[in-house]
């Protein structure tokens, strides 16, 4: 009776047994929402051409879930957007004011369904991100903003000095997606995490060993940025960390486009001595709260979603970089178990889809490219369905753990 049940709910859900996510920064999305209906006959031709690209390529990823990074600012223009180059999907919306979603500029994020899925979806009020990254963090992060430090240059000494305490909060807010799939909730986490644009020009010279010693300005001000960063990354960590303190298995995923990718790069290796994106993942010694990422058995070669061109900070570095991630909560891999989310992530189910975007840039002009960004895909299947002696099994291990919670096995 009750794997027949499973079965009909997964039909329902319309998943077919898996769901695909992907992430897309969608480069400049608002601006080209206003080229679509320029005046001018070439900027609109051209903008066509770009939108045709950009819903071809979507079409031919197929997601479930579609995360859009630098989509338009507000609800109305990113209807507008989806309608045109993704007419088989749905916009999640607020529906409130547009400060509800705390975003600053006209790179705003967006997520989209898939027609014909029957889930309950709707996005995290942000009174609620900020109450648990205030407790998480124990009062530092408060009303959406935290005291941050840098260096700053003292111009008449030339020396640098720290800036303490500045203050900072999300330009570009995080929006979380809650997913109800059957008696399943699932969290994503979608984050455009700030830039590591520097607003000094970096000189010629940058090979030289002594090249940030002679550049005091310069070193303040990519400290500052990265800082920054740095502190996002953190904010992001304290909400999981509050989701995790009251549901030990809760379903999270982080997507987007985090400004950082694995490794360590000139800057940090020289002065904050850390990998940004490891703030977010977590601590190891705690296994049951780090975050995978769906891209660790991708080809390495292929590991990338952005080229940088040259990085003149670091001309050394490869200029293909990974800016654009998919990471998930343990419950959402692993054995069956007491806990374990209704759906694990594929192995070998990560992807950047350099394939697909090849195929579609490769006939077309540059100004009719879709993104400098590559997508990002992640698929997930939904776990068998227990046969009765498994239930039981999984009951009693579930009551042998003491896990203070219902043990939802049925």
């Amino acid at each position: 009776m009750i794997p027949a049940l499973c079965r009909a709910l997964a039909a329902k859900e319309g998943f077919h047994g898996n769901f695909r996510l992907t992430s897309w920064n969608i480069e400049h999305a608002d601006k080209l929402v206003t080229a679509l209906a320029s005046a001018d006959g070439t900027t609109r031709a051209r903008a066509d051409q770009r939108a045709d690209a950009i819903a071809e390529e979507i079409a031919a990823i197929n997601p479930d879930i579609l995360l859009v990074v630098e989509g338009p600012k507000g609800e109305a223009r990113a209807g507008e957007f989806l309608q045109r180059v993704a007419p088989g999907y749905r916009l999640v919306r607020r529906g409130g004011e547009p400060r509800d979603y705390g975003t600053q500029g006209t790179q705003w994020m967006w997520f989209a369904l898939r027609d014909g899925l029957s889930v309950a979806a709707q996005l995290v009020h942000l009174d609620r991100w900020r109450a648990l990254t205030e407790a998480s963090s124990e009062g530092a992060h408060r009303g959406g903003r935290w005291e941050v430090s840098y260096p700053i240059l003292d111009p008449g000494a030339q020396t640098l000095r720290f800036s303490v305490p500045e203050s900072h909060g999300h330009y570009r807010h995080p929006q979380v997606l809650q997913l109800t799939i059957g008696s399943a909730l699932v969290e994503i986490i979608g984050c455009h995490l700030k830039s590591k644009i520097n607003s000094i020009p970096v000189p010629p010279g940058a090979e030289a060993p002594d090249f940030f010693d002679r550049n005091p300005a310069l070193v303040a001000d990519v400290m500052m940025s990265r800082t920054k960063l740095t502190t996002e990354c953190v904010d992001v960590r304290h909400y999981i960390d509050g989701r995790f303190l009251s549901e030990p298995d809760a379903a999270i995923i982080v997507a987007g486009d985090l400004n950082d990718g694995p490794g360590k790069e000139r800057v940090e290796r020289r002065f904050l001595y850390h990998d940004l994106v490891d703030n977010l993942q977590g601590d190891i010694f705690f296994a049951r709260r780090f975050l995978n990422h769906a891209l660790f058995d991708f080809d390495e070669a292929a590991r990338w979603s952005y080229d940088l061109g040259r990085d003149r900070l670091d001309p050394g570095r490869s200029p293909r970089i990974l800016l654009d991630h998919i990471l998930f909560a343990q419950a959402l891999t692993g054995p069956d178990r007491p806990g374990a989310a209704a759906y694990r992530a594929r192995a070998g189910g990560g992807k950047v889809e350099h394939d697909i975007h090849y195929r579609v840039t490769s006939a077309r002009p540059k100004h009719a490219a879709p993104s400098d960004h590559r997508p990002v895909t992640m698929v997930l299947d939904r776990r068998p369905c227990p046969s009765p002696d498994a239930r039981a099994a999984s009951r009693r291990a579930c009551r042998a753990a003491r896990i203070f919670q219902p043990c939802n096995t049925d």
